[in-house]
């Protein structure tokens, strides 16, 4: 479970910026997940549970906003939504001339320290 290593790095990042800012805590934490990021939300969430103890963060919430795939084709020049787990065809035309422009990202959006 790599969400272990993840969460691990995740609180390492939240610290530094946390000292950085001279912020005693974390209060909130906000993850922009993609659904091909290969992060599990739901193993994350427990992790974090487990990790954060002890942590600057120990009182922190985590919000994750999870992101569809979204496509560019280069044959018709559009983007749009993958339908269901189809990620080499794009949708509007058929084309297998894409590409993956969101939602294979893992991004740390927002803190909330005090």
């Amino acid at each position: 479970m790599h969400e272990f290593s993840v969460v691990s790095s995740l609180l390492e990042n939240c610290e530094q910026i946390a000292k950085d800012n001279q912020a005693s805590k974390v209060l909130a934490i906000h993850l922009e997940i993609g659904e091909r990021s290969g992060v599990n939300a739901d193993l994350l969430k427990r992790a974090f549970l487990d990790f954060k103890i002890g942590s600057i963060c120990e009182d922190a919430e985590l919000f994750i906003r999870l992101v569809k795939v979204k496509l560019f084709c280069e044959n018709c020049k559009q983007s749009s939504q993958a339908v269901g787990i189809n990620y080499t065809q794009c949708p509007l035309c058929g084309s297998s001339s894409v590409a993956i422009i969101e939602g294979n990202e893992m991004l740390l959006l927002r803190l909330e320290m005090e």
